[in-house]
Order: C-alpha cells, then structure tokens, then sequence
C-alpha cells in the first residue's frame, strides 16, 4: 500500500508541472473484459471467469513530446464467480440456518484513473504507447445471481445444528450493494498503438490490466471445516453456532481497448 500511494503521490506532483506543458489529447473508447473475483481467504472457492464490458474517456496531457500524465473517467462493468458458506436466518420462521451460496457477480463502477503514458514516435503512421498508474472506483450498481444449497439449520427446540431438509432454489438479479464495498482502488497497466487517420484523428487499441487492490466484498462467510462442511463450534458463551469471518475477494479485469484519439 505504501508503493501505491508513493506512486499516487508523484503522479499528482507531475499534474502540477502541467503550467509549462503542451496540448491535451482526449480518446473515447470502449472496453469488453474478461474479469474474476480473487478470494483471499481459503474458506472461498474461486469459479469462472465471466465476460462484461466498459466505456470511458481518456484525457492525456503532454508534458514532453513523448510523455502525458492521464485522467478521465471510465465506466466499468466487471464481476466473477465465488462460492462460499454463510449464516442466515429464515424469515417465516425466525430459524437460523447454513447454506452454501455460488454467487455471479455484476458489479459496475466509475473510476477516476491517473496515468502516466510513454509514447514513441511515429512510425509509418503508428505511434506504440505504454500506460501505468492507478484507479479509483466507485460503486454504482451490484446484481448478482445465487445459486443456494441449505446445508445446516438449528432445532428450534433443542437449539442444535442439524442437516437441514429444504430444497436448493436460485435467482437473478438480486440487489446486493450492501454486500459491496463502496471503493474499488486499483493498479493499471496498459499497452497499445494508435494509428493516424489524419492530422488530429487517430484510431487507438490497447490491452489494460487492471488489478484490484481492496477487499471489494462486505458481510460475513461461514468457515469451512477439514472435511469441507460449516464449522459449528461452541464458542465463549458456550453456545452452539458456525464460526464466522469476513468476506475478502479483490477484482481483477483484463481489458481489451478500442478507439478513437483527438
């Protein structure tokens, strides 16, 4: 983290050397992905990887013939698979239970990036250009679909977990923001070419990484034991119930850029 804001840091040194500079270059673009959630815990099974999209406008400015600090704004679809236990409770009945959830995520965020980018020169017509830096997202939008297997539930008599006998359901497109986290900061690195149409038009593709540095997920998951079941322990006030931790999984992308600089 201290590498990132140290980065963060002299990128915003570079903006202020932007008195002196040259001209702006503005690109549109959009962006299909392929992206996943990466758990960071082993209580969470990672799935497949899924396909969304995005859109975005770049703002470049030239401090030097071959260099530009960038911004813009961009605006993110991404996602993945994740499959996990969690504690609930069952509103008809108030009766707690365990259950195991595969989740498709689909979340959506505008970033903020700020870039520095190297270009060559041109080169019969194409200019090659390298791009790194840092984004800051903001959640907008989070869907997911859920797959649900009960597993556990507790004896409203007895109090003890036992094998719970409801069957699986699933849905779609269920709100689920206050199971995200609100930020999504990432590393971006991005490589590319443009190729001059004219004297101020270029067509611009590239490929950009961008790797996830936050926990991006909020709310509890339910441990797993040796045997891969929910762990149900007795814990310090002698009472029966799994044992909990909280959700971690960062979002990555990989993005294929396509479009248009002025």
């Amino acid at each position: 983290m201290k590498k990132i804001i140290s980065l963060a840091a002299i990128l915003c040194i570079g903006f202020g050397a932007l008195a002196q500079t040259t001209k702006w270059k503005i690109a549109v673009h959009v962006d299909p992905n392929v992206s996943w959630m990466k758990p960071d815990s082993k209580h969470m099974t990672q799935g497949d990887n899924v396909l969304r999209y995005g859109f975005g406008l770049t703002l470049d400015k030239m401090f030097a013939t071959n260099y530009a600090i960038g911004t813009g704004l961009n605006v993110i679809n991404t996602g993945g698979n994740l499959q996990y236990f969690y504690k609930g409770t069952k509103t008809t009945s108030n009766t707690d239970y365990v259950a195991q959830r595969t989740r498709n995520y689909a979340l959506q965020y505008v970033e903020i990036p700020l870039t520095l980018k190297l270009r060559t020169d041109e080169i019969s017509y194409i200019t090659y250009w390298v791009n790194f830096g840092v984004g800051l997202g903001f959640n907008i939008r989070a869907r997911a679909n859920d797959e649900i297997v009960y597993k556990q539930e507790r004896d409203a008599t007895t109090g003890e977990w036992k094998p719970s006998s409801d069957a699986p359901y699933s849905s779609d497109g269920d709100d689920i923001k206050d199971d995200i986290s609100i930020f999504r900061t990432g590393l971006i690195i991005a490589g590319g070419i443009e190729y001059r149409l004219s004297e101020h038009a270029s067509v611009v593709g590239g490929i950009t990484f961008n790797n996830g540095f936050n926990n991006v997920l909020s709310n509890q998951l339910v441990k797993r034991n040796d045997q891969g079941d929910p762990e149900i322990i007795r814990d310090a006030n002698n009472a029966i119930n799994p044992s909990e931790e909280k959700l971690k999984a960062i979002n990555n992308l990989l993005a294929l850029n396509i479009g248009i600089l002025f």
